[in-house]
């Protein structure tokens, strides 16, 4: 069964730890966040859950779920209230929602549903994609926010492996056998070396999308 990770909009109280606790039990992954500021800190993730108890202040339901559309492309659920429900029927980025008090079960299965269906859904394995890169495999081309970036053949293929096995950490080794090959004799500084070099022309000033996992490896987050 696959492990679908779900980023919980929310505050943190009681409600809300008892929600991730019975979503943990069932398969799930959870992370609770209080804030839109603090998605961008979380890693990968394939729904977002939002309490509508989250509602701050004045900033409309219908500003959060388009930034987080925007930003995330995943399906959006919500925990509703009655009173949003009008918001609901004309917001086109919420894929589903559930009135409070809910079934935690009948809860699981909507969320299973919607990911199942995002899957089936999702785009041909001809690209891969991540935070602003898209790599075009029939063309061996990518692109880092709309502008093409010249790599290299073994940078190509590094980044690649690299978004291919998003969130998971590579091993210096397993990036050294992959890329350069088992009879390779050149030492594991030469992974750093070609990272270093492709950093160079995918990353900016504010952005680092390969992620060094200290004495291990590398990974997309």
């Amino acid at each position: 069964m696959d492990l679908f990770r779900l980023l919980i909009l929310a505050e943190d109280n009681g409600n809300v730890r008892e929600l991730v606790n019975s979503l943990n039990y069932r398969g799930f992954s959870c992370t609770v966040v209080s804030s839109e500021e603090e998605m961008s800190d979380t890693r990968a993730t394939d729904m977002v859950l939002i309490d509508t108890n989250s509602s701050r202040g004045d900033v409309a339901l219908g500003e959060t779920t388009l930034r987080i559309k925007q930003d995330l492309q995943i399906p959006i659920l919500l925990l509703a209230d009655k009173s949003v429900l009008r918001e609901i029927e004309s917001d086109p980025n919420i894929a589903d929602f559930i009135l409070k008090p809910y079934d935690l079960d009948e809860l699981s299965a909507r969320i299973r549903r919607l990911l199942q269906d995002s899957s089936s859904r999702s785009e041909p394995t001809d690209y891969l994609k991540t935070d602003g890169v898209i790599i075009d495999i029939p063309k061996c081309e990518v692109t880092v926010k709309g502008k093409v970036v010249d790599l290299t053949f073994t940078e190509y293929e590094l980044l690649k492996l690299l978004v291919s096995k998003k969130g998971q950490v590579l091993t210096r080794e397993l990036l050294l056998n992959k890329i350069w090959g088992y009879d390779y004799f050149g030492g594991d500084r030469t992974v750093d070396v070609h990272i270093t070099r492709l950093r160079n022309k995918i990353d900016d000033s504010t952005h680092n999308i390969i992620e060094t996992v200290r004495n291990i490896g590398y990974r997309i987050k």
